[in-house]
């Protein structure tokens, strides 16, 4: 059983990473049931909870829900198939408001109209992959609905999609920092006063009354006239009020307010 169990795993990263009819076939016929990273079901679930379980993939790696497959009481599972296939624009629709932007998921239709196996001879099957993208983590859920909360990071684990304990979440987080990335603004605000200040000495102060003298001669103060373009605040004014500026920024983060 362990070996089989393996097998699986295998085709499953096979598809995951490349959604085809071939994996799709392979992944039915070696299914040894649920396990974290894939769910079969019966038929489409309503947004909300379809919702949870997407950001449950999300925080953990990514996943793959599969629908037309039904669990029977012994656990094993049939390849029933769906009487029609949904619109994937809808689907994408019915769950927009649950999730954040950075979350990505596609929706795969497979028909098997002509195959040697019988078990999905003339059945149709949906698949939604959520991908899996550390340097966006951790996902949170959007809004409030039956089944699920707002500001709420769901994990699937042991097969479920619940709540993330303490230990998961730590896994999350660190899931993250290991990609190195961020999401703060840092580096671009940094980048863009950088910028600023390299257009700041594009501008001369002054202009030289003669400027065919020599550098030596430019220094003296009595061969400059103020430049009426040059800025009335200086830099270090302008980046005070930045600093202000940031300062009532993270205020906001801080009190939502």
């Amino acid at each position: 059983m362990a070996e089989k169990k393996k097998g699986f795993k295998e085709e499953y990263a096979k598809f995951f990473e490349s959604p085809d009819r071939v994996g799709f076939k392979e992944l039915l016929k070696n299914n040894t049931g649920e396990f974290n990273h894939i769910d079969f079901k019966e038929q489409w679930l309503m947004s909300a909870k379809l919702a949870k379980h997407i950001l449950g993939f999300a925080n953990s790696r990514g996943g793959v829900l599969v629908f037309g497959v039904k669990e029977n009481e012994d656990k094993t599972l049939a390849s029933i198939g769906l009487e029609s296939l949904q619109d994937k624009t809808q689907v994408i629709n019915s769950v927009k408001s649950y999730l954040p932007e950075k979350i990505s998921f596609k929706v795969f239709d497979f028909s098997f109209k002509e195959t040697e196996w019988a078990d999905i001879k003339g059945k149709k099957f949906q698949v939604l992959i959520v991908e899996d993208r550390p340097n966006h983590l951790p996902f949170l859920s959007m809004r409030d609905s039956e089944g699920i909360k707002k500001n709420t990071v769901y994990y699937r684990g042991s097969v479920n999609t619940d709540e993330a304990t303490h230990e998961q979440l730590q896994q999350i987080i660190n899931r993250r920092i290991d990609t190195g990335y961020s999401t703060t603004k840092e580096m671009e605000f940094r980048a863009h006063l950088n910028q600023l200040k390299d257009l700041y000495d594009m501008i001369p102060e002054y202009y030289s009354s003669a400027p065919w003298l020599s550098a030596i001669t430019m220094t003296n103060m009595f061969n400059k006239r103020p430049n009426p373009n040059y800025p009335d605040e200086d830099f270090e004014k302008f980046i005070l009020k930045i600093i202000n500026t940031k300062k009532e920024i993270i205020q906001k983060l801080i009190t939502g307010r």
